[in-house]
């Protein structure tokens, strides 16, 4: 499964993969300078926050032991500071869930190191869970984490309001924006000292100033880098798509020099390696068309001075051996004119032109059939195609003695098929027999032999035509040459 993984994204394109990369990094890094951020915030609050709290806490519970009880209210109210609460009270229902443990152990430690006697204590962050401190059964001038003290911090609403179950009052959160630290330390004498502390609330998560700043970098950055990757990519693929199209028959135009510096130097030598090869294709055909010409008048010369050889039998021998070369010359000419037609492309119907050619080998005595074949349109040069269709049922009808033409569509591929029922031809030439002048031992002879340019010519035409020339054995014996036009993106 990862090496198919693997693959599937190594098949995508440049963007796609630089945008997958950027995406994925650009979120760890993200993640992991959020989470650290907010660790060293949480850290800073504890040092700065929680920790004082606790400290001053266990000062107050010093001077409050130290105190006698009917003068503890007065050392309480005396202890009140901005932001600060304490009060005392004799009854209190211990929470079972929200308990900060860890606190509660700072505070413990806090006690004992200055000598101040407990049997229990009690700590709690506004954002662990809810609050459930109910003083049982108490009058409105007693009650844990809320009471008789109306004004929260000495600076706030009224924060108490009555419990309908008569069980006295029920503490409430803290005014909207702060949070608060709730911490409770039983006495010996069964007296709770309680207190709360107000601190920063923390934002929820979709609206924390952190988070949006992480998120509003991460699509800066991610615009900025995806800009550049298309503008990177987008050369690229016009160098692929220039170098799938590139044909010795089409003008070639150069593509425009653009991207980064090594992008441009890519596609400026792209610029000049095809213009060159297409010079030399160009070269290699006006060579052979010049051969062709030149060769053509000694031919006429010496059919004009074979006609005059005696004996006969002597003369008929000259005759077909000039007739093979001229034979030869229109082949080689053929074959250089394919890459200079100027015939424009039209939209054919394949079927109908199929079953034209065949009834000209018919018309010929020659034993072709023609599949009947719905209507299937293809855009080609006609004429270029007629010499394929002609090439390959006439190589059908010489090495197979009969030929049977099809034609299908399959899923918008369109085959045109060819088959006989000939010695076909060895698995390891098959590759061999469309290169130019090559020929099998069984084409060798007078009857069946040719120049070995008849495949090539039909594999060139249907190259020139966007098509593929496949070559198979028929498994009842025999040869089948498929001409495919497979649809392009």
């Amino acid at each position: 499964m990862i090496g198919r993984a693997r693959l599937t994204v190594g098949s995508w394109s440049t963007f796609g993969q630089t945008a997958l990369l950027i995406i994925a990094a650009l979120f760890l890094a993200q993640l992991f300078t959020f989470f650290l951020t907010r660790n060293v915030i949480d850290q800073w609050q504890t040092t700065n926050v929680v920790e004082p709290a606790i400290h001053r806490f266990a000062d107050v519970a010093q001077h409050v032991a130290q105190t006698p009880a009917d003068r503890r209210e007065d050392v309480v109210a005396v202890a009140r500071q901005a932001g600060e609460r304490f009060w005392l009270t004799r009854e209190m229902h211990n929470p079972s869930a929200g308990r900060q443990k860890e606190l509660e152990g700072d505070l413990s430690a806090a006690l004992k190191k200055r000598s101040v006697p407990f049997s229990a204590l009690v700590v709690m962050r506004h954002d662990f869970g809810g609050w459930h401190f109910l003083p049982t059964s108490r009058p409105p001038d007693h009650g844990a984490f809320g009471g008789p003290q109306p004004r929260a911090f000495g600076d706030g609403p009224d924060q108490a309001r009555h419990n309908p179950s008569g069980s006295g009052f029920e503490a409430l959160p803290p005014d909207h924006g702060d949070d608060d630290i709730r911490l409770a330390a039983e006495l010996p004498d069964g007296t709770w000292l309680a207190a709360r502390f107000r601190v920063f609330k923390p934002f929820p998560m979709i609206l924390d100033p952190l988070f949006l700043s992480q998120i509003a970098l991460f699509v800066i950055l991610l615009a900025a880098t995806l800009f550049w990757a298309a503008r990177i990519s987008r050369p690229l693929r016009i160098l692929a798509e220039a170098a799938k199209v590139l044909r010795p028959q089409v003008e070639f135009q150069p593509i425009p020099v653009e991207g980064p510096r090594e992008v441009r130097v890519a596609i400026d030598s792209f610029n000049t390696m095809a213009q060159r090869v297409r010079d030399l294709l160009m070269e290699k055909d006006r060579m052979l068309s010049a051969i062709g010409h030149d060769l053509r008048t000694p031919l006429a010369s010496l059919r004009i001075r074979a006609e005059s050889v005696e004996p006969e039998s002597e003369r008929d021998k000259f005759i077909e051996t000039i007739d093979e070369m001229t034979a030869m010359v229109e082949e080689i000419l053929g074959l250089a004119r394919l890459a200079h037609s100027t015939e424009p492309k039209q939209l054919v119907d394949l079927s109908a032109l199929a079953d034209a050619v065949v009834e000209e080998f018919r018309g010929l005595g020659k034993d072709v059939t023609f599949i009947e074949a719905p209507r299937i349109t293809v855009t080609m040069q006609v004429n270029l195609v007629r010499r394929l269709l002609r090439n390959l049922i006439d190589n059908a009808v010489k090495y197979g003695m009969r030929a049977q033409v099809s034609l299908c569509d399959q899923g918008g591929a369109v085959e045109l098929v060819i088959e006989d029922e000939g010695p076909g031809i060895p698995a390891g030439q098959l590759g061999e027999v469309l290169q130019p002048f090559t020929r099998l031992d069984c084409s060798r002879s007078r009857t069946t032999g040719g120049i070995g340019l008849g495949l090539s010519i039909a594999d060139a035409i249907a190259k020139s035509q966007g098509a593929t020339l496949i070559l198979d054995n028929r498994e009842g014996g025999g040869l089948r040459a498929i001409v495919k036009w497979t649809p392009t993106d």
